[in-house]
């Protein structure tokens, strides 16, 4: 999308189109405004006609500046454009990444405009010729010429602009192209109750959501969900692509010569993309090009698109996407790394190519590890179900098992209003979605032995909350020591050792206690100690 500031007022907008005097109309930059907004296919050549229209019709074009973004992208990064074009300047190396370089068009419509200016030139002189000679006749032809000269420049920009301007409403695949009553009837589609999103995506050479496709085999209508798409046969004829949803990928059957790897499995079932890039011959010129390949994650269709099709942003909300950082994602590698969006808040998804998105997409819940990570063993696996077990408070064993369960939509750590079914102050539920630690008093003890301090926080590798029993922030968190004066209580409650002075208690010890705590534990010990001890019986031999 192109993102326009006026240079006189200073004004920052969107562009929605195309005025009848040239100037591009705007739409406010807010993300409410996103449905108006003008969309650039990157295989389409609708803006270089949007701005050889602009530069032949607008009597002022160096009014105005242009800045592409990434559609995809448009929420996140409106807000952070604006700021940056208040003081276009002082931002200018920033901006250059999405600046559009227009002195081509500008450099086109002035020499469009000088040949124009020498064929009147060069008319006037036949005109003046032929009045010597035929004074009226030529008068006749002469005025033809002038209205044919004057009326091509305004028709052909009219053309053109009922190609941009009412908008990009306008699609790339026109009524006159398809027949859609008759892929209706074909298909059993009904493509007038079909939502507008779905039909602009169809109608613009992508790909529709799920939908209900009645096709009749044998006599008889059966109903199924597909997506729809239109894709260009050899003879370059469009044909409609329905991609009915399978109830798995097929993995296990070569894809375009390609055979998986059980690392490339694992990869496509947990992330959805493969995590390296294939190479597929070009299927005009026999080339071999690098693909993507990942897997629609609503019909489970595998799915590819050539590298070069595919565009990484320079930044995604306020953070920069370094070289080294297209470097890995070019080559389909996932990328754990913090992304700050435009309100500030912080949060560390997966970023990984995504074919259907035909760029860098947030893994769904970025709750896996990268390649080759594995756990840390059974004690690890051990601990993790009795944290999730004490963490249930917070929402529920079911939905703790969803990873997106504790994320919003945006990716942003959900705010908790519980945990451990304690009441959360709004400092304590700021601190956490801000990703810091918590202190929560007062937590009960497994086996009702008093209580203790928890700490809480976001786990990114995880993607969850975790609670610890020591201040993860604090180095000593790592080792755990109990203090001198509670080394007897943990070491009988939470590991399972016996202490002498106290094996015959029966209740749980308490902080600091190393002996019978009250007379009725000492009886306990006491009686214990008095029984007889039993002889060991010898063997006869």
């Amino acid at each position: 999308m192109l993102v326009v500031r006026d240079e006189k007022t200073g004004e920052i907008s969107v562009v929605a189109g195309l005025s009848r005097d040239g100037t591009p109309k705007r739409a406010p930059a807010k993300a409410e405004n996103t449905p108006d907004f003008l969309r650039f296919d990157r295989n389409s050549d609708l803006m270089d006609s949007f701005f050889r229209n602009f530069f032949r019709q607008c009597k002022e074009p160096s009014r105005f500046g242009f800045y592409r973004i990434a559609a995809d992208q448009a929420e996140n990064l409106l807000g952070v454009m604006k700021e940056l074009l208040k003081d276009p300047e002082a931002n200018k190396e920033i901006l250059s990444a999405h600046k559009v370089d227009t002195s081509n068009y500008e450099k086109e419509a002035k020499q469009s405009e000088g040949q124009a200016k020498e064929t009147a030139s060069s008319d006037d002189a036949s005109k003046t010729q032929a009045n010597t000679e035929k004074e009226n006749v030529s008068s006749e032809q002469t005025n033809e010429k002038e209205n044919d000269m004057e009326q091509k420049p305004e028709q052909t920009a009219t053309e053109q602009q009922a190609q941009t301007a009412p908008g990009v409403k306008q699609n790339l695949i026109s009524g006159n192209d398809v027949n859609l009553q008759e892929l209706g009837a074909k298909y059993g589609i009904d493509f007038n109750s079909m939502n507008e999103k779905d039909m602009k995506a169809l109608l613009n050479y992508g790909k529709t959501g799920l939908v209900i496709v009645k096709p009749t085999f044998g006599g008889e209508q059966i109903e199924i969900q597909a997506r729809l798409s239109f894709r260009k046969d050899d003879n370059d004829q469009l044909q409609l692509v329905p991609h009915f949803v399978r109830n798995e990928p097929k993995l296990d059957v070569a894809y375009k010569g390609y055979t998986f790897t059980p690392e490339d499995k694992k990869n496509l079932l947990q992330n959805g993309n493969l995590g390296k890039v294939v190479d597929f011959p070009d299927k005009n010129t026999g080339e071999l090009r690098p693909h993507f390949i990942s897997i629609d994650r609503l019909t489970n269709e595998i799915v590819d698109i050539p590298t070069n099709k595919v565009r990484i942003p320079d930044t995604i909300g306020k953070t920069p996407i370094t070289k080294d950082d297209k470097r890995v994602l070019y080559s389909g590698i996932p990328l754990r790394k913090e992304i700050e969006l435009a309100n500030g808040r912080k949060f560390t998804p997966l970023l990984q190519v995504n074919v259907e998105q035909r760029g860098v997409e947030f893994v769904p819940g970025s709750t896996r590890q990268a390649q080759g990570q594995k756990q840390n063993g059974d004690k690890k696996q051990t601990a993790d179900k009795q944290e999730q077990k004490a963490e249930g408070d917070a929402g529920g064993q079911k939905k703790q098992q969803d990873p997106n369960h504790w994320l919003n939509e945006d990716g942003t750590i959900r705010r908790l209003n519980t945990y451990f079914k304690k009441e959360l102050t709004e400092q304590q539920k700021d601190d956490y979605v801000a990703g810091k630690t918590i202190e929560i008093k007062e937590v009960p003890n497994k086996n009702g032995s008093g209580t203790y301090t928890a700490y809480v926080k976001f786990d990114f590798d995880k993607m969850q909350p975790r609670s610890y029993r020591n201040n993860p922030d604090l180095k000593q968190a790592k080792e755990q020591i109990p203090t001198n004066e509670n080394k007897v209580q943990v070491a009988v409650n939470e590991q399972g050792k016996t202490h002498e002075a106290t094996k015959h208690t029966k209740d749980p010890l308490i902080p600091g206690q190393s002996a019978p705590k009250n007379e009725k534990q000492q009886k306990e010990q006491n009686a214990e100690e008095q029984k007889p001890k039993r002889k060991a019986r010898s063997v006869k031999m």
